[in-house]
């Protein structure tokens, strides 16, 4: 950062003395626009890979301009808010997001977005030609609204799902046709994935075209075995109502899944055939190598086996058993990421932990060949592209250091390793088509960097966005700054960590230390990455005087497979150890009231913090638990069984490490948050911690958040949330 913007770097970090410093308020933070940072949205590249294009709202509404890499300046407007009427009405439609036909003469424009759980939504969509500058339903409007609508890649159809239905529409004529007439709610899902499968395997198109839009790959989920999971809504209503959704908890029945192929031209549907008869199993990933091949991932219950296959999908004839072309298996357990690329002389490239770290790994297209591209003592984080026409692979990774993150290309023959982002910081780049430009959004932890326009070699050639507004507003508060450290946890355990001093900080003082963590596998909160509002909460606490700490303990990510899958099979034992470790190493500080350490978590983090204030009541005064996992048996069964196996296996590694059988430990204060519409961590996990809370005569403090979900937010939620919080501590800490 100090490379891009010096002068702006150096003015927030070192606050002038002409400004008095002002108070962080819960207000300003959760309820303002206050701290927001700058943002691209609706970032798309276009087909001749010399411009993008992005949303902005104008006098006129949304529009969608084009913007030149090379330069960085506008170059047209794509889309005119005010050309989206239609035909009998004077309002135009509210743009909240939109793709491009595979021609790019068409607009997919979608509006009145309705979440359905945290990644799907419903919306309207709408069809806009650039030529004509008309815009048209994709279909009835008087019918539900749709999910996961695409263009074929020839521009002539497209797709979506609706009432758990799979449809096409000709747009030449606007004919929809279904592909699918057995979906129904809680039943069957076509073209769209179950609840589990979304949530943790993280995908919501449940479909993919063909390279040439003949045919449709999609998959098929029979849920009607899994149970149901009912959540009690209040808001608006005289009696109470109930939604119902399927949700497979640890070792229960998970959705029959099945791969099929359908035919535009012909209208018929053919099974993909799996390779094996056995139908508890996974489909996390799937799509063409070619206009008729397609290619899956097939994953055991366990998820420590995975299998990639191809299949010949020219003619139900021709779909004969799957050709195997990859195989990994594991003891512990095999992540699903988004980092499989096929190449055009059918190899392919994916990452695994088969060295110790997570690399990048060329296959031959029969998967006899393998060849490791960034051999190396770190770990890379995810794979952006391949450029063929260049002969290198696009990634990021933390080859410097654990806490940050870097672009890197390396060559298809595992030459030419060469860093293309600048030094420090997390940088997260978004690739043109081609390859030959990159967009990076990057901050370091104590800078909220900026948005910045380079060529495909790493060379600056634009700042398109420097939280101007931001950094001008951070300039009326005197930010603490985050110091980085490592932490001896005991046992030769050492973690990566940050702090936050008071200001004003005095080593003959004796202050009180709040630790924030998350905790969960393969996750990093020690990043030298802008914290947005939680940094400014974080600030607020050191403000009243509250040194803020947080470490990643064992089971998290950047530091390799060991250190990662440790905790395989017993989730909570070594974090639990790991942070227990840190607060001794805190109370042993001169400058710590070692009577005085509190922990706080959401989610994840919030089964970590009453884990401590239980096994560690001898560390920790006081915790909040928001959200938490309280007994694994209680979650779902992807991520559960990942990590700790099924419950008749393992009973032990469950029980052990469930905050629920640790309760009568409890000495300090415990405030315990939950969204009782939480569909991810059920309240059912705060419902039966609150039940061996009493029964063991603990006291405690208790928050619920009717009609809010795993996120606790809409409206002054949020600002509720963490004045609540904050008030808290004020007291038990």
């Amino acid at each position: 950062m100090n490379k891009l913007l010096p002068v702006a770097a150096l003015l927030l970090l070192s606050a002038p003395a002409t400004f008095a410093q002002k108070e962080f308020t819960n207000q300003i933070i959760w309820y303002s626009n206050t701290f927001s940072s700058d943002r691209l949205d609706g970032l798309v590249s276009m087909n001749d890979g010399t411009h993008y294009t992005a949303m902005e709202r104008t006098d006129g509404g949304m529009e969608v301009s084009s913007y030149d890499y090379r330069t960085g300046a506008k170059t047209q407007t794509v889309l005119h808010g005010q050309d989206l009427v239609l035909p009998g009405t004077s309002t135009p439609l509210e743009v909240e997001d939109y793709e491009f036909a595979g021609d790019e003469r068409k607009l997919m424009v979608r509006t009145d977005i309705e979440p359905l759980y945290r990644h799907s939504y419903y919306a309207y969509n709408y069809v806009y030609d650039r030529a004509t500058r008309t815009v048209k339903p994709l279909t009835d409007p008087g019918k539900s609204k749709q999910r996961s609508a695409t263009f074929s890649p020839d521009g002539s159809h497209a797709a979506f799902m609706r009432d758990n239905n799979l449809f096409t529409v000709d747009l030449e004529g606007m004919k929809e046709t279904a592909i699918t007439t057995d979906g129904e709610w809680n039943k069957v899902l076509n073209g769209a994935p179950d609840w589990v499968y979304e949530e943790e395997f993280e995908f919501t198109q449940g479909y993919e075209w063909s390279p040439d839009g003949k045919k449709i790959l999609y998959l098929r989920s029979d849920e009607s075995a899994v149970k149901e999971f009912d959540l009690t809504m209040y808001k608006d209503q005289l009696y109470p109502s109930t939604y119902s959704f399927k949700y497979p908890k640890v070792g229960e029945t998970n959705s029959k899944v099945s791969l099929h192929v359908y035919d535009l031209a012909t209208g018929n549907t053919s099974s993909v055939p799996l390779g094996t008869s056995e139908t508890d199993l996974y489909l996390p990933r799937f799509g063409f190598t070619g206009n008729s091949t397609v290619w899956f991932m097939r994953m055991n219950r366990l998820q420590n086996e995975k299998l990639i296959y191809t299949s010949d999908v020219s003619s139900p004839q021709a779909a004969g058993q799957p050709k195997p072309i990859y195989k990994e298996t594991s003891p512990t357990y095999i992540e699903v990421t988004n980092d499989l690329h096929f190449l055009k002389d059918g190899s392919f490239i994916l990452t695994n932990e088969q060295d110790g770290w997570n690399h990048i790994v060329w296959n031959s297209a029969d998967g006899g060949t393998q060849r490791i591209l960034t051999p190396g003592n770190y770990d890379v984080v995810a794979v952006n592209g391949v450029d063929e026409k260049g002969k290198r692979v696009l990634f990021t990774a933390s080859k410097l250091n654990p806490t940050q993150q870097e672009v890197w290309a390396v060559g298809l023959n595992g030459k030419g390793l060469v860093q293309l982002s600048p030094a420090g910081g997390v940088n997260d780049p978004d690739f043109s088509k081609g390859f030959k430009y990159f967009i990076n959004t990057r901050s370091t932890a104590n800078d909220p960097g900026s948005i910045t326009l380079h060529d495909g070699r790493g060379k600056l050639v634009k700042v398109l966005k420097d939280n101007t507004r931001l950094r001008a507003n951070l300039r009326e508060y005197e930010l603490q700054r985050k110091e980085f450290l490592t932490v001896a946890a005991g046992d030769g355990v050492v973690l990566n960590a940050w702090m936050i001093k008071p200001p004003g900080f005095d080593t003959t003082n004796k202050y009180p230390v709040f630790v924030t963590q998350y905790s969960g596998p393969n996750n990093n909160q020690v990043l030298d990455r802008w914290g947005g509002r939680n940094l400014m909460w974080h600030q607020l606490l050191a403000q009243k005087g509250y040194i803020v700490v947080c470490a990643d303990p064992r089971g998290t990510g950047h530091r390799g497979r060991d250190f990662r899958h440790v905790t395989h099979g017993q989730l909570g034992k070594y974090e639990t150890e790991d942070l227990i470790g840190v607060g001794k190493w805190l109370g042993a500080l001169p400058y710590v009231d070692a009577s005085r350490i509190g922990i706080q978590g959401w989610s994840y983090g919030g089964y970590m913090s009453s884990l401590c204030i239980t096994k560690g009541a001898d560390v920790f005064k006081t915790a909040i638990a928001v959200a938490p996992v309280t007994n694994w048996r209680y979650y779902d069964s992807i991520y559960t069984e990942r990590y700790m196996g099924l419950p008749k296996d393992n009973a032990t590694g469950y029980d052990d490490n469930s905050p629920i059988n640790h309760v009568a430990a409890l000495e300090g204060n415990y405030l315990l948050i939950h969204g009782l519409a939480d569909d991810n961590v059920h309240f059912q996990n705060s419902a039966e911690m609150i039940n061996a809370l009493v029964k063991a005569n603990k006291q405690f403090d208790l928050m619920v958040y009717p009609d809010r979900n795993h996120g606790i937010y809409g409206g002054t939620t949020r600002m509720q949330l963490f004045t609540k919080m904050t008030d808290y501590l004020l007291e038990k800490l």
